[in-house]
This record gives structure tokens, C-alpha cells and sequence, in this order.
């Protein structure tokens, strides 16, 4: 390894020797123009876009010497292709994400494509904040290029797992560009309802034809459902149609927009709805669900994330793509009922469960980790206290708020102030969080503050619309 760095670093000192170089390159324009000098020999075998420029006479000769005019590329960015080609090497320590990206097209264009990547696992790893901040204009940028994969898939991701980023109040979703709305809606871990992905892509169809903005739907002529179809020609394809209930479907799909939809597809609606077991014909059409990253009525992946940072005590947040547990399904109050029984006997004996509960008064979701299990402690000592073997002892506990699905920043984490009152165990009841947190029996709810430090809801009683167990088992 050392005879290796010894050979990198003489073929670094190559840049200062003027004395063999035959190629100059100019990048950059006017006062923010400079010029390096090279080896033909060296930009051959080190890039298949020299190589080529250089066998073509791209550049000009003077006095042998090949140069090269970039002024799309500015002095700094260069500095640093100029060290990888001769060193193999780049340090991105000192620039920024805007730079990067600077340094990114400008690999691409002169064909180093190992850089290219090492450039975005690079902005991946240091500059996703920034990445999700100016993520719009980015995409644009990446979907120009064939060979941005890695940090394209990974904001798609982001997307994905976390449709606020762009599908919000803002509507930041409108300026996609065509192939990117195509590219999500391929997808398959896209976290929203189809119907609402359906609304959203009308919405942005619309926004992209013109004249259609301030157009009352009635009023809609032949031409402008034509219009309106070649627009979302590429997009309605990749619709989950049939994940759309059949009332839906009805009232937000065939009867306003019946005449941008395929002929074909509208027979396959028809037929699947009204004939049980019939498969779609039309061309690429999916009857699959979206694939999530938890299996949810309840949270979506940025609240699993989110939850399980608070597990694990983290600071900064986990990212949906990094989430280092898997969320098991134990019990669905809407599939399996609410009864206390049905809960103990799917739960007891499972350590590390989450409880989310959904009040049927609101969108409000509560919740609550248990570190524990929930069955009760038996023993036939005669002078043990009979009310402690109610309560499991942990300080690992916790207990939360959101206020809705959509809504994952106004959150409220409340952890537990009394440990040995941490998690109550009745076979009366279902999941119970300290001496009245957050307990659940039947469908019916109540929370007061206790055992934990914070109160986590102003509903001190409510009643659940839903509620889920989920066993957190570390990947």
C-alpha cells in the first residue's frame, strides 16, 4: 500500500512539470478564466472524453501544444478533476453542495464517471440537508443525466418515503418536470393514498395545461379533455387504479375524468368492479399495492423513522431509507378487534412493542414504546405485594403524540418519570402506559399525566377510530 501512495503521489507531482506537458486547457471565462497544462498521455488513458477529443482535434495546435477551451467549468472545479486524473484521488472536504454539483456535471461531461459517483455517495452522506432544501432544482438537474442514478434514486426516495417534501400546501410538486412525475409514479414505495396521488396528478396536469387553470370543469369542451389526456398521457399508466375503492373511483375518476381515460381502461374498471376475479388488459397496468416500509392504517415511514430514533435515543433523526428496525404487525383493531383478551393474546410475550392509537374525535394519533412485554408477573409468595407485579419496571418507555398523518413536526414526546410504574399489565385491559398516561380498554381511551413528564394530549378521555401494535425486531 505504501509503494501505491508513493505512486499516486508521483503521478500527482506531474501536474507542476511544465516541462513534458503538451495540452493546455482553458476553463472558465473572462476575469474568472485559467489555465492548466497536462499530458496527452495521461488524459488518454485516464478519460474515454479526451481520448476522443484528442484523436478528433477538438482543440486546437499551436506550437504542439493542444488547447482546450471549457468555459462551462469554472478554474476551482477543474482544480480538482485536474487532481483525480492524476491522482486518482479527490478531496471534497472544503466545497459545498452547490460546488459538488458543479464537479458533478462537469465529471459527467468529460466522462469520469467513477467520480461521478463517488461525487454523489459524497452528497449523500454529507449534504442531505441541503440535498431535501433545494430539491426541485436539483431533480431537474439530475434528470438531464443518465449517470446521476445514485443521488436521483435517493431523492426519489426521500420523496417516497416522505410525499410532504414537494406534495404539500406549498404545491412544490406542480413544477416537476414530465419524466420526473413519470418516475414517481412508477414507483412502488410511494407513501400515499392512489386516490390522492390520482388528485395530485390532475391537479399538476391541469397547472401544465395553461388555459385550463382558471377553467370551471363544466364548462371543459372536447379539446380541452384532449389536451388534458396528452399531458397525462406517459402518467396514467402507471396509476394503481384498482387500490381506488369503487365509490372513489366513481365520483373522482370515471365521472369527471372519463374522457382522458383509455378505452381500454375504462372497460377494465368496469369489469373488475362488476365481475370478481377479472384481470386488467390495459397496456402496464398494475394491480399491485404500493409497497411500504410499514404497514400502517396509521404513521407513515417518517413517523417509523422518527420512532424509532426515539428507541434508540438518537438525537438526529434516522432517515427513512436507514431505519434499523422492522415494524411486525401483531394486531389491527379494525381487522381484529379491540377486545383486551384478543390484545393479550397476540402481545403479552413480545418484547419492544409500539402502540399507536387514532382518536375518533380528530386526526390526533397517540402512541407509546414498551421495551417490555405485557403480560402480568405470578407469584405464590404470600407477602409480595400484589399491585407491583402489575407494573413492568423500565426507564426505556415512552409515550407520544401526533397531530395527524400529514403532520409529523408538531409532535409532543413525553418519557417516563417513575420507572417502576412504567408499563401497567391487566388482563382487563389493553396496552396501559403508567398509572394512567395513556390506557387503553376496549376501543375506549383515557390520558392524564403521571408516570411519564409530559401530558401528551388535551383528550383525556376519547375513543379509538383505530389502533395498532407493532413489535419493533432489529434488522
Amino acid at each position: 500500500m505504501e509503494y501505491l501512495q508513493e505512486l499516486s503521489n508521483d503521478f500527482c507531482s506531474l501536474i507542476n512539470d511544465n516541462n513534458e506537458s503538451n495540452v493546455i486547457i482553458q476553463v472558465g471565462e473572462e476575469t474568472n478564466m485559467k489555465e492548466f497544462k497536462a499530458h496527452t498521455l495521461v488524459l488518454r488513458s485516464r478519460s474515454s472524453y479526451f481520448r476522443t477529443a484528442l484523436s478528433n482535434n477538438w482543440g486546437k495546435k499551436e506550437n504542439d501544444m493542444y488547447i482546450f477551451k471549457k468555459p462551462n467549468i469554472s478554474p476551482d472545479v477543474f482544480e480538482i478533476i485536474l487532481r483525480f486524473i492524476y491522482s486518482g484521488k479527490v478531496s471534497l472536504e472544503n466545497i459545498n453542495g452547490s460546488k459538488a454539483i458543479e464537479l458533478l456535471i462537469a465529471s459527467d461531461e468529460l466522462e469520469f464517471f467513477n467520480l461521478c459517483k463517488h461525487v454523489q455517495k459524497d452528497l449523500i452522506e454529507k449534504e442531505s440537508e441541503w440535498l431535501l432544501q433545494n430539491l426541485l432544482p436539483i431533480l431537474k438537474i439530475l434528470s438531464k443525466h443518465q449517470t446521476f442514478t445514485i443521488l436521483f434514486d435517493h431523492l426519489l426516495k426521500a420523496i417516497c418515503s416522505n410525499p410532504q417534501l414537494i406534495f404539500d400546501n406549498h404545491n412544490k410538486y406542480l413544477e416537476l418536470d414530465e419524466n420526473i412525475m413519470v418516475q414517481l409514479l412508477k414507483r412502488d414505495d410511494l407513501e400515499m393514498e392512489e386516490i390522492d396521488i390520482w388528485n395530485y396528478l390532475i391537479k399538476w396536469g391541469i397547472f401544465k395545461t395553461n388555459h385550463l387553470k382558471e377553467k370551471d370543469l363544466s364548462n371543459w369542451t372536447k379539446q380541452d379533455f384532449k389536451d388534458l389526456e396528452n399531458i397525462l398521457h406517459d402518467c396514467i399508466p402507471s396509476i394503481r387504479f384498482f387500490q381506488i375503492s369503487s365509490t372513489e373511483l366513481y365520483d373522482k375518476v370515471r365521472n369527471p375524468y372519463k374522457k382522458i381515460l383509455p378505452k381500454e381502461l375504462n372497460e377494465d374498471i368496469v369489469k373488475y368492479f362488476m365481475k370478481p376475479g377479472s384481470k386488467p388488459t390495459f397496456p402496464k397496468g398494475k394491480i399491485s399495492a404500493r409497497i411500504r416500509i410499514i404497514n400502517s392504517a396509521i404513521i407513515k415511514s417518517t413517523h417509523a423513522a422518527l420512532i424509532s430514533s426515539w428507541v434508540d435515543n438518537k438525537e438526529q433523526h434516522y432517515d427513512c431509507n436507514k431505519i434499523p428496525y422492522e415494524f411486525q404487525l401483531l394486531i389491527r383493531g379494525s381487522k381484529d378487534g379491540f377486545d383486551s383478551s384478543i390484545f393479550h393474546s397476540r402481545c403479552d410475550y413480545r418484547v419492544g412493542t409500539v402502540v399507536l392509537i387514532k382518536l375518533k374525535e380528530s386526526q390526533e394519533i397517540l402512541g407509546g414504546y414498551n421495551p417490555c412485554t405485557w403480560q402480568r408477573s405470578y407469584l405464590d409468595d404470600p407477602w409480595t405485594n400484589r399491585s407491583s407485579l402489575d407494573y413492568q419496571n423500565t426507564t426505556k418507555s415512552f409515550i407520544f403524540s401526533f397531530n395527524g398523518k400529514e403532520d409529523i413536526g408538531n409532535h409532543k414526546l413525553s418519557r417516563v418519570n417513575y420507572p417502576s410504574n412504567a408499563i401497567y399489565c391487566s388482563n382487563s385491559n389493553g396496552p396501559c402506559f403508567g398509572c394512567g398516561d395513556l390506557w387503553m380498554t376496549g376501543n375506549f381511551g383515557s390520558s392524564k399525566k403521571t408516570s411519564y413528564k409530559e401530558i401528551i394530549t388535551e383528550s383525556s378521555n376519547f375513543f379509538a377510530d383505530e389502533y395498532e401494535v407493532f413489535q419493533l425486531i432489529r434488522k
